[in-house]
C-alpha cells in the first residue's frame, strides 16, 4: 500500500469513487468530473495538493489546500469501509501538516454522513460550525 501524489490518469478512478460515495448522500449534487478536478488542481497548484491511496489500484484519495497556516480537507474518500484506508490518509495529511508547520485543519462533512462524522470524532476533530443551505429549485 502506497499513498502517492495524483496523476493525470488516476483522474478517472478518482471521479468514479467520488461519484458512487456522494450520489447516496446527497441524490442531487452532480457527480466530480475528472475534467472538473483537474481544472480545480490547477487553478490551486501551489496552494493545493491531492493524494491516492494505491494498493493494486486506487482505494482513496484526498485533496487538501492549504492557507495562511491551515489546511482545509476538501475532499477525502475510500471504496471500501474497515480497511484502515481513511486513517492511513488522515495520518498522511497529518504528517504533510507537520512539514508545512500547519496550525489547524478544517473539513466539512455532509451531515447525512455519520459514519464521517464519526470517523472524524474517533481522531480528534471536533464539530466548530454548522453549514446551512437553502435549495431554490
Amino acid at each position: 500500500m502506497v499513498i502517492r501524489e495524483v496523476k493525470l490518469a488516476d483522474l478517472d478512478a478518482i471521479s468514479k469513487i467520488y461519484e458512487s460515495e456522494m450520489s447516496p448522500l446527497t441524490g442531487e449534487e452532480e457527480p466530480m468530473l475528472a475534467d472538473k478536478y483537474l481544472k480545480l488542481l490547477k487553478a490551486n497548484a501551489k496552494k493545493s495538493k491531492m493524494f491516492v491511496l494505491d494498493e493494486n489500484g486506487i482505494r482513496g484519495f484526498m485533496w487538501y489546500e492549504k492557507d495562511n497556516g491551515e489546511l482545509n480537507l476538501e475532499d477525502i474518500f475510500v471504496v471500501e469501509r474497515g480497511k484502515g484506508y481513511g486513517r492511513k490518509l488522515i495520518n498522511h495529511l497529518l504528517c504533510e501538516a507537520k512539514k508545512g508547520k500547519v496550525t489547524k485543519i478544517n473539513l466539512d462533512v455532509n451531515t447525512k454522513n455519520l459514519r464521517a462524522i464519526s470517523f472524524f470524532k474517533k481522531l480528534g476533530f471536533s464539530t466548530n460550525s454548522l453549514g446551512m443551505s437553502m435549495n431554490l429549485d
